[in-house]
């Protein structure tokens, strides 16, 4: 029997175990938007958590992509070239591309302070996508979405930019 209110009589000092805290995080990414409760809990049960320290590199610019991301504690800097493209906390995705094929990574990954890193690797979605094809299709689409999110972000952020340097130039 599940109970769907906390009662006066439950351990308020109980902690939420590490497996139910990554299944949570990765409950909430875009790409298990949709997906039903046990099928997530059948992929997150493939993921590998790591404890990254700071400064360690979660991967690096260069690197072959095999897996994509999912902090559950602490922060990532998204770094290429030394110049930081972003900063993520808990519950953010990232190196989905690696889901999708096998190409160097774009930008490098480092830990800021401690990190705990929940990591999908590619072969195993594949693998869970051929004994779930509707899951599978599902995920892929989300998948598809998220990229296409990015993409777009990317272009507008891209074009923001051509035109504040053009309004610099013409001043």
């Amino acid at each position: 029997m599940k109970l769907s209110q906390p009662h006066l009589w439950l351990n308020p000092f109980k902690r939420e175990t590490l497996d139910t805290q990554v299944l949570k995080a990765w409950r909430a990414t875009p790409l298990l938007q949709g997906i039903r409760a046990g099928v997530c809990e059948k992929l997150v049960e493939r993921t590998h958590v790591r404890q990254y320290q700071p400064g360690e590199y979660v991967f690096r610019e260069g690197d072959s992509a095999v897996a994509a991301a999912l902090i559950v504690q602490g922060n990532v800097v998204i770094r290429s070239d030394d110049n930081d493209i972003a900063r993520l906390g808990a519950g953010e995705f990232f190196g989905e591309a690696a889901l999708l094929e096998d190409t160097p990574r774009s930008a490098s990954a480092v830990a800021e302070g401690v990190t705990l890193v929940s990591l999908l690797v590619r072969y195993q979605l594949e693998e869970f996508v051929q004994h779930r094809p509707q899951a599978g299709l599902n995920i892929m689409t989300n998948l598809a979405h998220l990229l296409l999110a990015r993409l777009h972000r990317g272009n507008n952020d891209h074009t923001e930019e051509k035109n504040a340097n053009d309004g610099n130039a013409a001043s």
